[in-house]
């Protein structure tokens, strides 16, 4: 009896056919030039084994078509991401913000405008970098309703509402792993948590950005008519907040980036063309095209030296940038099949430049908005202009945190130290926003107790008095200077702007004066200058930022 060892294994597969077996119930045949079949110990018939082949290995491990099961599981990421982003912007409680103050006072007087016919008499419409008919009333109805609470309610509804559209546009690019990235990433940086809770025209531009962008993304695959939808958010938006425009350019390039994979060349610049060509027509009624075209960064804000500039871009969105950039580089080298929710047959070819260029438009405003505002020397409401461009580079910042963890979950350890690194970031720089600044607490409790019913103010903290000491004192009282003044003195001469509220402060017009070194820095040399010469103006109080930056606000009273 033989044991075992008497024979080897019989190799099976492919390469089971055509190997002799070794032992006694095989022998060779010599009259046959045909590899014979080996006849295993348990085959004692020698009946002929059917060869296999090893089936294709897959390029991953699941399908990577759509799946119910995944899409819930992400929906349920969904949600706890979008909680997170409230419990983020809701734990900043602080009183309004001047240009809060200044859209809910105006918007107020506009929504009475519209429903009653009140004429508007706060000078303060000017200092909203928007269309004053958009945001405005919604903002002044919010507050109507339960004051700077429900404001900052609406802006949280917005930039929720910018997160879901950042989820479903991202899935449509590549898939739900990607979009959870996006959004995760997202959600905790300091422009969405603040602008999140910030009653400010941008909460609602960069929603109408993501709207015009997933609408561009959407229609991508279909007729290029279909471009034309894009055109009226992306309108809409520079409507509503002039600096929307940094946008534009790269939804007209999204339009031709997202079509090229599936059409010619010709069709997709059709697409861009007509995105481009229905937004100026929808901007040229009312004289919005000029308005938007002619704003800058500058207007109304204080300059900024170059190194702060780069500085706050460094802090509120360095990472964020890298990691955006990292993953356009890596997306642009090599697509990987478990970024994209379709079949391996059903997955459209793309070519390295095609990717190159869409992951360049999705990225390049995240760099043109700190540029814009190096060109111009501004850095007043970098924080908030920086969402716009942080919302387009989010998805190739999903791309950027995959790759970083790798297929099949290999270095989760390295995606969660990065978002735990935004998450600390975005925690730090938020409350830090709402930190900045004197305290306007007790700047209200000076400006009541020298407020009259007959007086008149000039002010260069906007919106602040007017919202808050409306019990005390009418909106008409209170001249905002950074818009100027139109002022008429003794002689007849008529004085515009600076020169007017100079020229007013020389003749005592004013009753109290007060000035904010933020405000634009000609304004309040020229009104510092002009207090100085007066003689009959006395400092009675001044406050500086507790963050020891050079924040100040003074406040003169008239002898």
């Amino acid at each position: 009896m033989s044991t075992e060892s008497d024979f080897p294994p019989v190799p099976h597969g492919r390469s089971a056919q055509g190997r002799p077996a070794h032992g006694p119930t095989a022998e060779p045949d010599p009259d046959h030039a045909e590899p014979r079949t080996a006849v295993a110990v348990d085959n004692p018939d020698a009946v002929e084994l059917a060869p296999y082949t090893i089936p294709q290995v897959p390029a991953i491990g699941w399908d990577p078509g759509p799946s119910p099961r995944r899409r819930w599981i992400a929906r349920g990421l969904l949600g706890a991401v979008l909680t997170v982003q409230a419990a983020l912007s809701l734990r900043l409680l602080a009183a309004a913000h001047p240009d809060e103050a200044a859209a809910m006072v105006s918007g107020r007087q506009q929504l009475a405008h519209l429903l009653h016919g009140t004429p508007v008499t706060t000078d303060l419409v000017d200092r909203v970098h928007g269309s004053p008919w958009l945001y405005p009333p919604l903002a002044g109805a919010a507050a109507d309703a339960n004051g700077i609470w429900g404001t900052r309610l609406l802006s949280l509804g917005f930039a929720l509402l910018t997160t879901v559209l950042l989820y479903s546009l991202t899935r449509r690019l590549f898939n739900e792993r990607v979009a959870i990235c996006a959004i995760a990433v997202y959600a905790v940086l300091q422009s969405t948590v603040v602008v999140g809770f910030y009653a400010a025209p941008e909460s609602l531009a960069v929603l109408l950005v993501a709207l015009a962008a997933w609408t561009t993304v959407f229609t991508a695959r279909r007729h290029p008519a279909l471009a034309l939808l894009a055109a009226p958010p992306t309108a809409l938006a520079c409507a509503v907040a002039y600096s929307a425009a940094f946008a534009v350019p790269a939804l007209v390039a999204l339009a031709f980036a997202c079509a090229r994979p599936y059409h010619r060349a010709g069709p997709a610049a059709v697409r861009a063309l007509l995105t481009a060509l229905g937004t100026l027509v929808l901007l040229l009624p009312f004289g919005t095209l000029g308005k938007v075209a002619g704003w800058s960064p500058s207007q109304g804000n204080a300059r900024g030296s170059a190194g702060s500039i780069l500085l706050g871009t460094l802090q509120w969105a360095g990472l964020f940038t890298v990691l955006a950039v990292a993953g356009t580089i890596a997306y642009a080298r090599r697509e990987q099949m478990n970024e994209h929710n379709a079949t391996e047959k059903d997955a459209v070819p793309t070519s390295r430049s095609q990717r190159a260029l869409f992951g360049a438009t999705l990225t390049v405003t995240a760099l043109l908005i700190p540029a814009a505002h190096l060109w111009t020397g501004t850095s007043g409401a970098l924080f908030r202009h920086l969402g716009y461009g942080m919302l387009l580079a989010a998805p190739l910042a999903g791309v950027g945190l995959t790759r970083l963890v790798g297929a099949h979950f290999r270095h989760p350890q390295l995606g969660i130290l990065v978002w735990v690194a935004l998450l600390a970031l975005g925690l730090e720089q938020s409350a830090l926003r709402y930190q900045n600044g004197p305290d306007s607490g007790r700047l209200l409790a000076v400006l009541r107790a020298h407020t009259q019913p007959q007086g008149r103010y000039l002010t260069e903290v906007d919106g602040l008095a007017e919202y808050y000491l409306g019990s005390v004192s009418k909106p008409e009282q209170w001249v905002s200077a950074r818009t100027g003044t139109e002022y008429r003195d003794g002689a007849g001469v008529q004085h515009h702007g600076d020169d007017g509220s100079a020229a007013a402060i020389r003749d005592g017009w004013f009753t109290m004066v007060v000035l904010d070194s933020t405000a634009p820095r000609a304004t309040d040399r020229a009104l510092s200058e002009a207090l100085t010469a007066a003689g009959h103006y006395r400092l009675v109080a001044q406050f500086t930022s507790p963050t020891g930056d050079s924040s100040t606000y003074k406040v003169y009273l008239k002898h």
